[in-house]
């Protein structure tokens, strides 16, 4: 069988990879620091000048493919959801990068109406491409990966989640019982970047992952990840999961899906 958009890939990690370059020389040593719709909703020149590298090369390579960027630089063209629609997140994670937390990533998706084919989350800080394309498999630096499948009940699982920043999504946060769900798994962590967080389970680092009110370029690149890694990725409620303006999501390694499902929402 012949795994449609190799070139895109190609293209897509050496973006990520350029704009990783940026980010990697730029960590503690950034200069800009401004808030977008609320106080920690950050963002730093390096998050512009990421994705303005990264909209560049896409348009050049790609002029008839609509480009969704985070930061929307007012270099982005066309309206998610159609044919050929990149979703750009230049850096997942900023938090951790204003702070000096070296957790964060580059993610950028391809999705054709509307449904993800094929994803990069880049850790500039370890050198490591995640990278999957639909019905091609994920992968680790070209390595083959799959999530974890020795663990099969949240008794055992290791879970991360991230929490809204604006106050005006705490509600949907709060629909959650985390006290039920601490009680439930062997441990939760919240590393502060969803897409690598998504890589990882996609890698069985981690167990499973969910959040309420990220945005598509949050989630498009990982949840290709998972899905090619023999995952499973969904909404809170169970059902495929939508690229909207917020999204829901819950990834596992399949195995714990429902249970951690029922315990999210029981």
């Amino acid at each position: 069988m012949t795994i449609k958009y190799q070139e895109e890939l190609s293209l897509a990690v050496q973006a990520a990879r350029k704009a990783g370059r940026l980010i990697n020389n730029k960590l503690y040593r950034h200069q800009v620091t401004e808030t977008k719709s609320c106080l920690s909703d950050l963002v730093t020149e390096v998050d512009r000048e990421a994705e303005s590298c990264i909209v560049q090369l896409l348009k050049q390579h790609f002029p008839g493919h609509a480009i969704i960027g985070e930061e929307q630089q007012g270099n982005c063209t066309g309206e998610p959801g159609g044919n050929m629609t990149w979703y750009v997140d230049p850096l997942d994670g900023t938090t951790n990068f204003v702070f000096g937390v070296p957790f964060c990533a580059v993610s950028i998706a391809l999705a054709e109406d509307g449904v993800p084919v094929l994803g990069v989350v880049h850790d500039p800080l370890r050198e490591e491409t995640f990278t999957a394309l639909q019905g091609g498999g994920a992968r680790l630096n070209g390595s083959t990966i799959n999530v974890d499948k020795t663990i099969a009940t949240l008794e055992h699982s290791l879970l991360v989640t991230g929490y809204p920043g604006n106050i005006a999504n705490r509600p949907r946060m709060h629909q959650v019982n985390y006290t039920q769900v601490l009680d439930c798994c062997n441990n939760l962590r919240a590393l502060g970047s969803a897409a690598l967080e998504l890589a990882y389970v996609a890698g069985g680092r981690l167990t499973g992952f969910w959040e309420v009110a990220l945005r598509p370029w949050d989630v498009a690149a990982g949840m290709v990840l998972v899905q090619e890694a023999d995952g499973t990725v969904s909404n809170l409620a169970g059902q495929p999961l939508q690229l909207a303006e917020d999204v829901d999501i819950v990834a596992t390694n399949g195995l714990i899906h429902q249970e951690l499902l029922t315990c999210l929402t029981g």
